[in-house]
Order: structure tokens, then sequence, then C-alpha cells
């Protein structure tokens, strides 16, 4: 692809320039695409972190609500305890220490307290009959449990359908202590046992993913902190009541309470994961925090490793082109310096013939061989130029199709010259004897058989006066052509209406008529000397060879005239425009005059167009152009 229609010079002249112009591209293309790779990759690896933070909250909300769930069927199997006997206060608060100290550490206290006999309870009136906790002989509402509200903000009634029946409070606040409640009834049907759990113990144990991982559990109606570990047991917004997060959106925008939702979000100082708690009753949201520095780690690896990459890739390019420059591209702009002074034709210029085994220096001695090439052909044109073919400088040796063409141009040279001499002599004696010598013998000839045809009768008189007549004409012919193709042409301004019709008056005809379609004027640019000579030829054959009738019109063209030459003679023979054809003339096939020769050269002196047809006798076309528009499209007429 040629680059010299986008590129400018400066960039085009130089090829360090180039080199460093197509550097910076490449540079600018890996930054670019190492940049977008960084981003692609930065974004993929945000993402799969994103999705790990996401399936760690996952798999925490699941373990909750495995354990959630675990509690509830504790709960239920407890309840059938044949050490439950609310009659028996004594045995059942024993039997309640002895279950709290076996089960695990998130269970706080139990308690057996009625089954309300009336509906609806919203589970505050009901006497504790015995407890853990010293609060046996009080109502339900001593231990603060709070049993919740329903989707439409009404109190969760405290009733149970059958002894398999459990039932889960909110969340609440026991001394201090974010707490939940699960009660089941017992055997006996008449009585509740509740467990009391703090999850934020559970919460506290929760595996991390990654090192610096918070656990939140989130209520599932509010948003708010239900449990974390290592902070105030408090209810309280979570991030603060300025700070909306994606998760309070999804809980609040939730269509109940007890929606699934997942996901995971990104903001300036942490990665964070969420899932709801799978598990009936429960609408509480498991949220992992996870560091930005900590989630994001092998993100920010590969962009630092990205950008040392790119980084090193642009420092070897520097050091790449540096070498180059420096190395190499001096030493070859040297050498295009000597051969510029070469291709000046300045043969003192000193190319070293060094050592250097490289290509510069493979190239180095190919341009100082090239250089003695040169000076060995220079001096070898200059003889033969000279002729001076026995020089000793003729027999040095040029290697390759070079030597072999300037031998043969020496020993071709030295033949046409030798001819040419011999031509130049034998030109000149015919020249002189057509032009003088024979003239003047036809005029004795003419002279003597005029006398003869008053002495005698017969044809064979007048025949030989009109070969006589006829040689004269190819003589006049002759110094016509000669003196046309000897002068270069001078231009003038010519109408061609006048021009013609001035040659015809000159034109003697017998019995065939002369018709003329011309436009008022058509003016032309051209030698007037040579074409009347070039008209004369065509217009004489025309009234010569025409049985009635001569048409010659003139019609104006894109650039000049176009001028239509016809009569309806017996046409031009077909030998005749053959030999015109060719260009030459050979022993088989030559014309009988010099008048077509004398058309076809004229024409082409003008620089025009000449054609022929022979049907119905001949129309001889002639287009003509103005000789200056030539000259300045650089095709100048010699």
């Amino acid at each position: 692809m040629d680059s010299k229609g986008f590129l400018p010079e400066v960039i085009r002249s130089r090829y360090a320039v180039k080199l460093f112009a197509v550097s910076l591209l490449i540079t600018a293309v890996i930054v670019a695409g190492g940049t977008a790779i960084a981003s692609q990759v930065s974004d993929r690896v945000t993402e799969e972190q994103l999705d790990s933070v996401e399936a760690n909250a996952e798999l925490e909300a699941e373990s909750l609500a495995r354990w959630f769930e675990g509690e509830q069927e504790s709960i239920r199997l407890l309840s059938s305890h044949q050490g439950i006997d609310p009659s028996n206060q004594t045995r059942t608060e024993a039997t309640l220490a002895r279950e709290l100290n076996r089960t695990s550490d998130e269970l706080v206290s139990l308690h057996v307290v009625e089954r309300p006999t009336e509906q609806p309870s919203n589970g505050t009136t009901e006497q504790v009959v015995a407890s853990s906790d010293d609060v046996a002989g009080e109502p339900l509402a001593a231990t603060a449990i709070d049993w919740g509200q329903t989707a439409s903000n009404e109190e969760v009634v405290f009733r149970f359908g059958d002894t398999a029946d459990t039932l889960i409070s909110w969340v609440y606040l026991d001394d201090g202590n974010m707490s939940v409640a699960i009660a089941s009834p017992t055997r006996d049907g008449e009585h509740v046992l509740i467990g009391e759990y703090h999850p934020s113990t559970r919460v506290a144990a929760a595996a991390d993913a990654a090192n610096g991982t918070s656990t939140v559990v989130l209520g599932g109606v509010s948003g708010y902190v239900m449990f974390e570990k290592n902070s105030p047991n408090e209810f309280r917004p979570y991030k603060g009541e300025s700070t909306v997060t994606e998760v309070e959106s999804r809980i609040e925008e939730r269509p109940t309470q007890f929606t699934p939702i997942s996901g995971a979000e990104l903001d300036e100082t942490e990665v964070r994961g969420y899932h709801s708690v799978p598990s009936d009753g429960v609408n509480w949201v498991v949220v992992k925090e996870v560091p930005k520095s900590t989630a994001l780690a092998v993100t920010n690896q590969v962009q630092a490793d990205l950008t040392g990459l790119i980084g090193l890739t642009i420092g070897g390019f520097v050091l790449i082109t540096a070498m180059i420059h420096f190395g190499p591209i001096s030493s070859i702009r040297r050498l295009s310096r000597q051969a510029e002074a070469v291709a000046e034709g300045d043969l003192t210029a000193e190319i070293p013939d060094g050592n250097r085994s490289d290509e510069v220096g493979q190239l180095s001695t190919s341009l100082h061989r090239t250089k003695a090439y040169i000076e060995t052909i220079t001096a070898q044109a200059e003889k033969i130029a000279r002729r001076e073919f026995d020089d000793t400088a003729i027999g040095e040796e040029i290697p390759g199709p070079v030597g072999e063409a300037m031998a043969d141009m020496r020993d071709d040279l030295e033949q046409f010259v030798e001819e040419r001499e011999q031509r130049e002599q034998r030109l000149e004696v015919f020249n002189r004897l057509l032009r003088h010598n024979l003239r003047n013998q036809l005029d004795v000839i003419r002279s003597h058989t005029e006398q003869l045809a008053d002495r005698t009768e017969g044809d064979d008189v007048e025949a030989v006066l009109a070969a006589t007549d006829q040689l004269a004409s190819i003589g006049t012919r002759a110094r016509r052509i000669d003196h046309l193709m000897t002068r270069d042409p001078d231009p003038e301004t010519v109408d061609l209406t006048v021009v013609v019709p001035d040659l015809l008056s000159q034109i003697e005809s017998d019995d065939s008529t002369v018709d003329t379609e011309f436009p008022p004027t058509a003016t032309l640019w051209t030698d007037a000397e040579i074409l009347r000579t070039a008209l004369t030829s065509p217009l004489e054959n025309a009234v010569r060879y025409a049985e009635t009738s001569v048409t010659v019109s003139i019609r104006p063209i894109a650039d000049g005239y176009s001028i239509a030459i016809s009569d309806d003679g017996a046409g031009i023979p077909a030998a005749e425009l053959e030999s015109l054809a060719a260009g030459t003339e050979s022993p088989l096939q030559h014309g009988r005059g010099l008048g077509l020769w004398q058309l076809r050269w004229g024409v082409d002196a003008l620089g025009g167009d000449l054609s022929f047809e022979t049907e119905d006798g001949t129309t001889v076309t002639i287009t003509l152009t103005d000789l200056t528009d030539r000259t300045e499209s650089g095709k100048q007429v010699e």
C-alpha cells in the first residue's frame, strides 16, 4: 500500500520518524489493549469476588436456617420430656436447668408457661409456672418476649394448633441482649415450653471466607441491625440514618417480609454480600462485609501486574527504538547520503569497503561495488560517445546483464557509425541526383520529345510527355515533403474555410463538380504551410479521380475540426493503403507515388488523425486540433 496519500512528508522521508511513529502506535495499541484487558479482567475478578462474598452470605444464611430449624426441633422434643411436669415445679425446673447446660451456648433460658385458654392472646398475661430464671409465678410479660406482628401490623396471636406446633418471636431486647424465643406446647397440651436464645453468639462464631469479614443479621421488616459480632446490642439503622444501602432498599421493597432476597454490592470501603435466611417464619437477612482491600486484593494485583507489564513493554519499545536509531539507522542514513551523491553523479563520494559483517556492512560493500561499476560504465560510455573504441577503458569487465548490454551496445554502435557514414554518403548522392540531375534530364527529355511531336504522328510521343510530367510531379512532391519534414511547425491562426477553397481554386477540374459544406468560420491554431501541403494531395486526387462529383465538408469537433474529402471515383487501391498503414514500403508492397505519404506525414506533423473509407468511392477524413493544446499537454509535435 502506498503511504504517500495519507502520511506527511516529514514521516515518509525519515525511517527513524516512521519507526518512532510505529513504536508509538504499537505502544498506544498495547496501552489501549492492556487498559481494556485490565478493565475487563478487573471487572470480571470484581464480579467473581462479589459472587464469592454473596455465596459466603448464602452459606451463612443456610447455616443459620439449619441451626434455627434444629433449635425448633429441639424445643419440640424437649416439650415432650417426661421431666417437664407443670404440677411439680421443682422437678420441672431441675429438668430445665439440666437441659439448659446440655444444649448450645445460644440457648440462655427455658420457661414453662400456661397455655392461653382464652383467645386472642398476645402472650403477655400467661403465668410462668417454671423457669430456669427467677420468673416463676410472674406473667409471661416479665420475660420481655415480643411475639411480633403480622404483615398487616397486627399482634401475633399466642396460639397453637397441636402439640407439634412451634411459634417464633420477633427479636427483642432482654437485659441488654438481642434475643429470640421459640415456643412449643407440652405433652399435656395445657402448657407451653419457651426457649430464649441469643443468636449473636451464633453469629460471632460464623465462618468467614476472607480475613476481616464481619457478619451482620438484619431484620426482615425495617432492615435494622439485630445481631452483629462485637457490636452493641441495640436496634439501630444499618450504616446509620443517612445511608441507605442496597440491602436495606431490597428489604423495604420486597412484597412480604419473608420474600427471599440475595445479592452483592460494592462501595468505597467494602464489598457487601447478602442473603435471606431460608427458614419458615424467619425474615432475617444475613450480610457479609469484607474490606474492599481484602475482597479485591486479586483485582488490585491483576491491575498492578498489567500496569507493570504495560510499563515494561513501553520501556522495551523505547530501548529498541533507541538502539535502532543510534545503530543501523545512523549507518543507513550515512550510506543514504553517499548513495544520493552517487545518484546525483558525484562519483567522488567515498564509500568505505570495511570489514563490517552485518546487513549494514553488506549494504556498504554492495554500494561500494555499485559505485565502481558506475565509474566503469561512465568511462566506457564516454569513450563510446567519442568513438574511441580502442581505449583501454572499453576492455574493463562489467559483470552481469549490464556488462553484456554495454558490450553489445559498443559493438552495435561501432558497426552503426560505420554504416551511418556510408548511408549518409549514399543519401547525399541520391538526393542530389533526384533534386538536380533527374530534374535537368527530364527537362532535356521533354524538350526533345516536344520537337519529335512536331515531326511525327501517333500517341507514342504523348505517352512519353505524360510519363515525363508524372516523374516531374513526383520530384516536385519529393521537394515539398523534404521541405515539410525539415522544418519545425510555426503555428498561427488559420481559417480552414479560406484555405480549402483557395487550394481547390488551384486544381483543374474537367468533368467533376465540387460541392462544399463549410461553417461560417473554422479557425485553427496551426502551421499554415504544412496544412496547405498536407491538404493539396487529397484534394488533387479527389478532383482527378472522381467520376462526377467531389464533396468537401468541414465540421467542428470537441477540440478542433474534421475535414472530410469524398469522391465517387474508383477508390484508393488496397495496396496503397496497406503500405500507408505499415508505415513503410517493400518490394512486394509499395505505392505508385508520394501523394498519400505527403498527406500522412503532413497530418502527423500537425498532430492530427487520418482515416479512409473506400466503399462507394473514397472518403478521406482529417481531424485537426490546435497545436497549442498538444504543446501544453506535453505532446509537442516534432
